[in-house]
């Protein structure tokens, strides 16, 4: 019985080692299949042009690639969701008023 003992541990010494490099070496996709990447547009365009989707106000231009759920804010310090993108036009829905004031820290 105790000269099957080091053969046992022996054994399972390496049956963890083999599991671990195993498991250790394995790329993570093959155990959570392939990421979802975010759809980029077809054409890239030089700018885009952000605009309210109520009152068809242009809010900005900007010199890159706009996708809905990005955010915005203007000058007057209102906060837009982008929820519509159509060619270089990009439609914002407002989503509040961001109150510079309380992020202010005294002197």
């Amino acid at each position: 019985m105790f000269k099957r003992q080091p053969l046992i541990a022996i054994t399972l010494f390496l049956s963890g080692i083999i599991i671990w490099g195993t498991i250790h070496w394995l790329p993570l996709k093959f155990f959570f299949g392939p990421q979802k990447s975010p759809e980029l547009p077809s054409t890239v365009y030089d700018y885009y042009q952000v605009i309210d989707e109520k009152t068809s106000q242009p809010l900005m231009h900007v010199p890159m690639i706009v996708n809905i759920g990005d955010e915005v804010i203007t000058e007057d310090n209102k906060r837009y969701r982008v929820v519509k993108v159509e060619e270089n036009r990009a439609y914002a829905r407002f989503i509040e008023y961001i109150n510079l004031e309380r992020y202010h820290s005294p002197p």
